[in-house]
């Protein structure tokens, strides 16, 4: 019976016996499951499935229900073996168990085997071949993927690549859709995508081409004004070249740049990083650090299902992770039976006369009920709406509420107002904004309706360690796991701000490249960093570069002989730069004086945009500046000095090591002062200066080794 065992794995798990579906017994027992037959035929040891199953945590009886749990498997899956016997599915050895299930026993395998095969198709111009193939895949999705083990960490980068296979299955199949000359389908189908996934570009601009191959120029031209809208907002971003170049399409009426070419980008393989227009929202998909907002909102979910409206406000900075929260709200309401409606605000392209079909309030009623029209008083149209939620509960989800006009704002107050007492939660997911009248409409559903806030902040150290932890991407073997975790852990959330979107897209690098010496921008950060500096002013920039080049920290004293301004100037570009999140107010814990700092990725976004012969310039005036200051630590200029190259003399430099030197000599500073006295040494071209140079090191040394000794 064991070779006839088909397991499904896109969704709720499955276990089928020819026609028979097996009992999988209680959900622990089918989260071990799920562990065995993710690992593809590998030894899984007891000790490592207590940690997946318990979430590093077993209790002290973990092994004893490991084997409890493997035994009444192996009844299940293999009744026929004797109760002695060795059984082949599920077998034992000395270093742990192993589910000898073949490959295309798992609806993933033959999924994703389906994929490739219409991509060859469509390669070779088969369209139908190439169709039947990824229909025939997508149809095998029954929810969820790993549905039983999606909240477990060992899961999550599993569910993140059959999601992106997923999504790059859809947008195979509207390619050849289109190749076939269905737009409408197409269209529908990269509809579908986009809002499963809202930040993706590649579907945005598979839609626009179905929409303008429909014949709907107009719709596609606003479909490309909500993806800009939302990079800018979300991840303070703009359109890849790839999307812009549809767009310019579009616009110029090129109809063979926008005719069907062929089938989207492969999605990356296992362990590679997929390219960025092809990602799914928030690279994978990963949600840490929200149990809280997840709590609240099981209660007011089970609170809709009684029969009560209830709304729901979350808000934060671009990246913060607002969309994927709200995602995780709606997978959660679906689960429960909820219907899920998505509805995004804002547009800079108005609607043709008479068209109304973008307007938010048009997209919410089309979903629910496309009788429904926005003709009449808010009032009846608030009737027909509740007899219509009255049917099923509804989950509805408003995205970029900051972003909505003025008329839809005073229309969801109304609404807000009337509809109390029907099974609907609406989620409005919106930005931090002094913007008056969302202000006044928050300040509305508090009064109305008991709208729950909440505000999403930055990670903490312990979720930037948990969403490490989640990508399975080894660090630097050989240190102990907690300590090393521990480290890079803080040193991420220090270079990420505890930012989801930066911090996740930094994961995507090889581990020598996230932090420290050799940290790398990934070119998804840059173009968020660049979108910000484009918004300043070029004074603000010009003090961005001498802050960057200094250190990152804010030296009012310094910026002000630098850049020769008033620190009435200064206090002006310090609050545009802050506005625009490349600068930061930090507190002392101490109790002491704060400061102004740039943040980690700020600065080297700064750096990153400077040329070399930019950078020395800066250095040297720099120095220039600190020597005219009083109190400056001597090794602080030697410093710049070093850092302008040829603009300084060697003579220059070698005065400004010794003096360097000389001053950690007399504070005791043995090492930075050998360290200086060897750069003296080293530059200097008068042999006189370096013997005194060397003399001078020699001595810094034996002082060290005596402190050393004491």
């Amino acid at each position: 019976m064991s070779d006839h065992v088909r397991f499904g794995l896109l969704g709720p798990l499955e276990a089928w016996s020819r026609d028979v579906r097996l009992d999988l017994g209680p959900p622990k027992r089918r989260v071990l499951l799920t562990r065995l037959l993710i690992e593809g035929g590998h030894t899984v040891s007891a000790d490592r499935l207590c940690d997946d199953l318990w979430e590093g945590s077993p209790p002290s009886g973990a092994v004893s229900s490991i084997h409890s749990h493997i035994s009444r498997l192996r009844a299940v899956l293999e009744p026929e073996r004797s109760r002695r016997g060795q059984g082949t599915l599920l077998v034992s050895g000395p270093t742990g168990y192993t589910l000898n299930a073949p490959s295309d026993t798992r609806d993933s395998t033959r999924f994703e085997e389906a994929v490739n095969r219409a991509r060859e198709l469509l390669a070779r111009g088969r369209l139908s071949e190439a169709r039947r193939e990824v229909e025939s895949g997508l149809s095998l999705w029954r929810g969820v993927a790993l549905a039983d083990a999606a909240n477990y960490a060992f899961a999550a980068r599993e569910i993140s690549r059959l999601d992106e296979i997923r999504m790059a299955g859809g947008e195979l199949n509207a390619a050849i859709l289109l190749e076939q000359g269905e737009h409408d389908k197409a269209a529908l189908m990269a509809e579908e995508l986009t809002t499963r996934s809202p930040l993706r570009e590649a579907a945005w601009a598979l839609l626009m081409r179905a929409l303008y191959l429909a014949g709907r120029p107009a719709e596609a031209l606003r479909r490309y004004e909500t993806i800009r809208t939302l990079l800018a907002e979300e991840l303070g971003t703009v359109p890849s070249p790839e999307l812009s170049s549809v767009h310019l399409a579009i616009l110029r009426q090129d109809l063979p740049a926008l005719a069907p070419v062929g089938s989207p980008a492969s999605p990356a393989s296992p362990g590679e990083p997929a390219a960025l227009a092809a990602r799914p929202s928030g690279a994978t998909r990963l949600l840490v650090g929200r149990t809280q907002e997840l709590a609240r909102y099981d209660e007011l979910l089970d609170d809709a299902a009684e029969g009560n409206t209830r709304w729901v406000v979350l808000s934060g900075e671009a990246g913060i992770g607002k969309t994927r929260l709200a995602e995780e709200f709606a997978s959660r309401a679906a689960d429960a039976t909820f219907r899920v409606v998505w509805v995004r605000c804002g547009s800079d392209v108005p609607s043709e006369e008479g068209d109304d079909r973008f307007h938010p309030l048009a997209q919410l009623l089309s979903a629910l009920d496309p009788q429904i029209r926005m003709e009449g008083e808010p009032d009846a149209i608030a009737r027909k709406l509740a007899e219509r939620l009255a049917r099923q509960p509804t989950i509805c989800l408003i995205e970029d509420l900051h972003r909505a006009d003025h008329g839809f704002r005073r229309l969801l107050g109304m609404y807000a107002t009337l509809m109390r007492d029907v099974p609907l939660v609406v989620v409005c997911t919106t930005q931090d904004t002094d913007d008056v009248g969302l202000r006044e409409l928050l300040a509305l559903l508090v009064r109305q309706s008991r709208a729950t806030f909440l505000p999403l902040n930055p990670l903490t150290v312990e979720d930037v360690h948990e969403l490490m932890m989640r990508h399975s991407i080894p660090f630097a073997p050989g240190l102990p796991d907690g300590e090393l975790s521990r480290r890079e852990a803080e040193a991420l959330h220090r270079r990420g701000e505890g930012n989801p979107f930066l911090i996740t897209e930094i994961l995507e690098l090889p581990g020598d490249k996230r932090t420290g010496s050799g940290a790398q921008l990934p070119e998804s950060v840059i173009r968020v960093l660049r979108a910000r500096l484009d918004l300043l002013d070029e004074r603000v920039l010009r003090m961005l570069e001498s802050m960057a080049t200094i250190g990152g920290e804010l030296d009012p004293g310094l910026l002000v002989q630098v850049r020769a301004i008033t620190r009435e100037e200064l206090l002006s570009l310090i609050d545009a730069a802050v506005i625009a999140r490349v600068l930061n107010w930090e507190e002392n814990p101490s109790g002491g004086q704060g400061r102004y700092l740039m943040p980690d990725l700020a600065r080297e976004m700064v750096l990153h945009d400077l040329t070399p012969a930019r950078r020395q310039m800066l250095h040297a005036a720099t120095a220039r500046a600190l020597g005219e200051l009083r109190h400056r630590h001597p090794a602080q200029i030697a410093r710049h000095l070093m850092a302008a190259g040829p603009l300084v003399p060697s003579e220059e430099l070698v005065e400004a090591a010794m003096r360097a030197g000389n001053r950690c000599a007399e504070d005791d500073q043995h090492a930075e002062a050998a360290h200086w006295f060897d750069h003296a040494s080293a530059l200097a071209d008068d042999p006189g200066v370096r013997a005194e140079a060397e003399h001078a090191a020699r001595e810094a040394r034996r002082r060290l080794d005596q402190t050393r000794q004491a």
